[in-house]
């Protein structure tokens, strides 16, 4: 069978989808996929809803459905297993039309990577490893807001979630063969507990590159426009570099500008940019640099000192060990941002216990020897 010949029913009304949600409710596993379009927006805008059950494959279409309380009972029934691939963007369409998300999940792609691959791998790819059945790749980037769609479109949408319905039982035989269900299981429900958190966007600006070469004073000004431009875009409903990117909010941080002439000498701001927002730019910088220096950013450490450098690569070092001598790869094991801000802390002398996010299954395995590596460096 391919693509092609898969059987698919659509679900176009509230009522129909109410009917199936009935039946969801009554069945161990659900295999979801969601396509959407995301060119021009903050949030992504749900085009279709994919959903295999133990009857078929159902293509939910979300411009036709306006009472959305039945699937969001689906998504939230605790004896019902949802299964994803790489979750992160489809919990966002979940999120924005349901105000819920998948629970109990398990992302086929998080526990592939418990079973020693890497925590990239795609549909495809696992698809023609479990199930030597190659897939086409054509409707990748379709225009999936277009009405009606095409049949090579709905052929697409369905195998996405035709064929995870069937990979599933295999993954999950081995998770267990190999002692590793709950490890997978405690990973997603970690992914739905951050997916529910408010960002904080005051703490945004960590993220932004070369926040390092900054001094207190510019770091301030960084975490002021980068909080105002997370509320922003997310109000606007566009996309961050539709606003100001990454690199622009760290360029006026750098040069903090006092007035619109200095603004628009910044390479690679809009004139548009100037003229709409500009004013709440420019107050943002005297706000910050004018706040009591005590509340002003710690500096941070440069990646490329001591003993940054050197703490880095011990770590990094040890992770890897943890990592072969249990088949896993490394960045499942600790993530990078998560490792940069351990080790800032680190470096300030403010890391004494665990971290949040190094604790359940990772805890024993890597995050209490890291706090010892990491008690040890500070100690020398």
């Amino acid at each position: 069978m391919t693509e092609n010949t898969i059987a698919y029913r659509f679900i176009d009304s509230d009522d129909l989808l109410q009917q199936h949600c009935k039946h969801w409710l009554t069945c161990d596993v659900l295999a979801l996929d969601t396509e959407f379009i995301r060119v021009d927006t903050y949030y992504p805008k749900a085009a279709l809803i994919q959903i295999q059950d133990d009857q078929g494959c159902w293509l939910i279409d979300p411009l036709k459905i306006n009472n959305w309380n039945a699937f969001k009972e689906v998504l939230q029934a605790d004896n019902v297993l949802k299964v994803l691939h790489a979750c992160s963007e489809d919990l966002e369409v979940f999120s924005n039309l349901t105000g819920a998300l998948p629970q109990p999940m398990m992302d086929t792609q998080t526990a592939l990577a418990f079973l020693g691959e890497t925590l990239s791998v795609g549909y495809q790819r696992m698809v023609e490893n479990w199930l030597s059945i190659s897939l086409q790749k054509e409707e990748t980037r379709s225009d999936w807001l277009q009405r009606p769609l095409t049949h090579s479109q709905c052929a697409y949408a369905a195998a996405d979630v035709y064929y995870l319905y069937q990979i599933w039982p295999k993954i999950e035989q081995k998770l267990q063969e190999q002692q590793r269900e709950s490890w997978c299981r405690q990973e997603c429900a970690q992914i739905i507990r951050l997916a529910k958190q408010i960002p904080d966007d005051e703490f945004y600006f960590l993220r932004v590159k070369q926040a390092w070469k900054l001094n207190q004073e510019q770091l301030a000004v960084l975490q002021v426009l980068a909080a105002w431009r997370e509320q922003e875009v997310r109000q606007r409903n566009i996309p961050r570099g539709r606003l100001l990117s990454d690199n622009l909010l760290w360029l006026i941080a750098l040069k903090l500008p006092a007035n619109r002439m200095e603004l628009s000498r910044i390479e690679g701001i809009r004139h548009s940019t100037i003229k709409k927002d500009g004013d709440d730019v420019l107050e943002l910088v005297d706000i910050a640099r004018n706040r009591a220096q005590a509340v002003w950013p710690d500096s941070l450490p440069s990646p490329i000192g001591h003993p940054y450098r050197d703490w880095s690569k011990a770590m990094k070092k040890t992770v890897r060990e943890i990592a072969e001598a249990n088949n896993l790869p490394p960045e499942l094991l600790i993530k990078k941002r998560q490792m940069e801000q351990v080790l800032n802390r680190a470096i300030r002398g403010e890391l004494n216990v665990i971290p949040d996010e190094w604790k359940g299954w990772r805890e024993t395995l890597v995050g209490e020897p890291l706090i010892k590596l990491l008690d040890k460096l500070q100690g020398q």
